[in-house]
């Protein structure tokens, strides 16, 4: 009954169910996924995977951001979900430590694309995608996460599925078979942590989803039950499944509220003890040239994940609470670029980091830290941090995720362009054909064809 129930979920939900703050997270949400995603648009992995896609060829009905190239809407969703979290720069959900709009939003747009969706089409698939997303994490608890799942990989084939079957029109027997699809598929492992195959997770999570609900749509068969305590899914991935949290309150709709949108390009774990000596340094005006030792408390995962002592690259520094801690302190900042090459070699970065002590703490949640920070001098300052910027109970205003997709998107599409897509996304609701937005996120620089759109 429990995939039954949240089939019917999914297919009854409809935007006027959504109260405005529900409607505005959505929007928020696609406009901070649309700048990670283009923010990523150069990388090697990126470029590795879109020469081996356009190599074997695809009918042309999807576009590939930060590119004029189209290929079939399955390798659509998947490049474009691998490019979206790349900068482990996309939001994140601390309840089940998941990335839900990565596989979900690419999904989405590779069908509202070839279909010419009006924008108000994709308001409801994508609440429904991550309300699913967030309480299948919630049924699985973290049993099979600590036994080494990457639960974007697991959980964001169900989102996409969900919310492609919610836009394609699914009716409940078909979206139960979607979602059944979706789970004989789940998979991926927290070993890729700190490597491009981390990103290849939300991509390859992308286009099974979509795939998922494509093929339900077309009758493949599949069980109606797979979610429910018996299940085959319930006995492989976690002794605690409890399906009683994918039913409890449905229809409330207010999982997407709980989002936590990253004002730091690296690993949520790390954000806290970021967080923390951003501040110190804001608040004391410190040069990191008079510390002489810094200790930071973490919780036993974020240690554990993201604990990277010596990093070798942008990647791994994006899991090593050292090189983040360092950059904090001697930039006020973790932006994307303070993770590139440069800032990774830099020597002030590196002897910081060797005064850098990281201890696990058990009595402090995942979102906690507290920081002291000793100055040659002899001065102490410390900062206990229970929720960094980004987290839904310190959130990101819309404006401040503005400026962070400005700061991706620019660079890489123009200021006229991204000025358009705030607009576009700003007032989703009257855009008649969402092909016009991804468009906007194709073309590099040119604003001389904006006419066009």
């Amino acid at each position: 009954m429990t995939t039954k129930k949240l089939s019917e979920y999914i297919v009854r939900t409809r935007v006027d169910d959504f109260s405005d703050k529900i409607v505005d997270a959505a929007k928020k949400i696609l406009l901070d996924w649309i700048g990670c995603a283009l923010g990523a648009a150069d990388d090697p992995s990126v470029k590795a995977m879109a020469d081996f896609l356009f190599e074997t060829g695809g009918k042309r009905q999807a576009s590939i951001f930060g590119s004029g190239r189209k290929t079939s809407v399955l390798h659509a969703a998947l490049l474009n979900g691998m490019m979206s979290h790349v900068l482990d720069f996309d939001d994140a959900n601390s309840l089940v430590r998941t990335h839900p709009s990565a596989p979900l939003v690419p999904a989405l747009l590779a069908i509202a694309e070839g279909d010419r969706r009006p924008g108000m089409d994709l308001i409801a698939p994508l609440v429904v995608g991550y309300e699913v997303t967030i309480r299948i994490g919630l049924a699985l608890c973290r049993q099979y996460y600590e036994a080494g799942r990457h639960a974007t990989s697991v959980l964001g084939r169900f989102g996409a599925a969900a919310g492609v079957g919610k836009l394609l029109g699914l009716n409940a027997d078909r979206m139960c078979r979607a979602l059944a699809l979706s789970a004989t598929q789940a998979g991926g492992l927290r070993d890729v942590f700190g490597t491009m195959a981390k990103p290849f997770h939300a991509g390859k999570a992308a286009m099974d989803g979509l795939l998922s609900a494509t093929l339900a749509e077309r009758g493949l068969s599949a069980p109606l039950d797979i979610l429910d305590e018996t299940s085959g899914f319930a006995r492989v991935f976690s002794r605690e499944y409890d399906p009683g949290k994918i039913t409890v309150g449905l229809g409330g709709n207010d999982h997407i509220l709980s989002n936590s949108f990253k004002p730091y390009a690296a690993c949520l774990l790390a954000h806290p003890v970021i967080d923390a000596l951003v501040e110190i340094k804001r608040e004391h005006r410190l040069d990191a040239a008079t510390v002489a030792g810094i200790h930071v408390e973490v919780a036993p995962l974020n240690m554990k994940v993201a604990g990277n002592p010596y990093p070798r690259d942008s990647t791994e520094a994006k899991f090593s609470i050292p090189f983040g801690a360092a950059v904090a302190l001697i930039r006020g900042s973790a932006n994307e670029s303070d993770f590139k090459g440069p800032s990774l070699q830099d020597s002030a970065a590196r002897t910081l980091m060797e005064s850098i002590r990281v201890s696990v703490n058990p009595s402090l949640s995942e979102t906690e830290t507290h920081a002291t920070v000793v100055l040659k001098d002899g001065s102490t300052f410390e900062k206990h941090v229970s929720t960094p910027k980004g987290d839904p109970l310190n959130p990101l205003t819309f404006e401040e995720v503005e400026a962070k997709f400005r700061g991706l998107a620019e660079p890489v599409i123009g200021t006229a362009r991204a000025t358009k897509i705030v607009e576009m996304i700003t007032r989703l609701e009257r855009l008649n054909d969402s092909a016009r937005l991804v468009r906007l996120c194709c073309t590099r620089g040119r604003e001389t064809d904006l006419f066009l759109v």
